[in-house]
C-alpha cells in the first residue's frame, strides 16, 4: 500500500477519529503487526499539536506466556505505580487510539478462567478511575491488517497479497478517498441531518406487520 495513502488514513484517525487537540496527550494501543503505520500515526498526532504521544505495544504470544506463568495473585494485583498512572490519566484525559490488527484466534489456548478471576479482582480497584474519565475523553478504534488476520479473510492469497487486500478493504470502509477528512465531514453531517429529521417526527411507536403474521409494536423512548 502506498505510503501517501496510509498517511491520509493516519491523518484521518488523528484529526477526525480521535480529534486530537493542541497540547493534548495521546495514547496509542497497538500490536506489532504494523510498526510503520504506527510511526505515521504518531507523526500525524504531533502534527495535530499533541503535547506527548505514548505507544503501548501488545503481542499475543507474549500475553499467552504471561498468563501461563504468572500466578493468579500477581495477575490480580494493581501496583501503586499503576494506580499513579491511572490517576495521571484522570487528570490529563489523553485521547486514546486503539489500532486493531490481532489474530482473531491468537489467544486460543489461554486459561480464560484465570484471566477472568484476575479481572474480577482488579475491577473494583480500576473502576473508580474509569468512571472519572467516562464521557470526558476522546477515543477511536481503527483497523490495520495483521498477517494472521489477513490470511483468515483471504486464505487463498500469499501473505503479502492478503495483507494488501485487507488494507484495500479497510481503507474503502473508512472512506479514505482523495480527501478522507472532507468525506467524513460530509458523512457526519448527513447522519446529523437524518437524526434531526427523525427526532422532528416525534415518533412514539413503530408498528411492524408482515404476511407471515408478524404484528409487533415497539414503543420509543423519549
Amino acid at each position: 500500500m502506498k505510503k501517501t495513502v496510509l498517511r491520509e488514513y493516519a491523518k484521518l484517525i488523528a484529526r477526525v477519529g480521535a480529534n486530537v487537540q493542541k497540547g493534548q496527550d495521546v495514547l496509542i494501543y497497538a500490536g506489532l503487526d504494523q510498526p510503520e503505520f504506527v510511526e505515521l500515526l504518531v507523526d500525524e498526532c504531533y502534527k495535530a499539536k499533541a503535547r506527548q504521544v505514548t505507544v503501548e505495544w501488545s503481542y499475543q504470544p507474549l500475553t499467552k506466556t504471561h498468563v501461563r506463568y504468572k500466578s493468579l495473585k500477581t495477575m490480580s494485583t494493581v501496583y501503586e505505580w499503576e494506580k499513579a498512572r491511572l490517576e495521571h490519566y484522570c487528570e490529563v484525559l489523553p485521547a486514546r487510539i486503539h489500532l486493531v490488527s490481532a489474530d482473531p484466534d491468537g489467544l486460543k489456548g489461554v486459561n480464560m478462567g484465570k484471566v477472568s478471576k484476575a479481572n474480577q479482582a482488579t475491577y473494583p480497584i480500576v473502576k473508580p478511575y474509569r468512571e472519572r474519565r467516562e464521557n470526558k475523553e476522546q477515543w477511536c478504534i481503527a483497523a490495520v491488517p495483521g498477517v494472521a488476520w489477513a490470511k483468515k479473510v483471504f486464505p487463498g492469497l500469499p501473505k503479502g497479497k492478503a495483507v494488501e487486500k485487507l488494507w484495500e478493504s479497510i481503507l474503502a470502509a473508512s472512506r479514505v478517498t482523495e480527501d478522507p477528512i472532507k468525506a467524513w465531514e460530509e458523512h457526519n453531517a448527513s447522519l446529523a441531518n437524518h437524526c434531526a429529521h427523525l427526532n422532528s417526527l416525534n415518533i412514539r411507536s413503530l408498528h411492524y406487520t408482515a404476511a407471515n403474521g408478524t404484528d409487533l409494536t415497539v414503543g420509543m423512548i423519549p
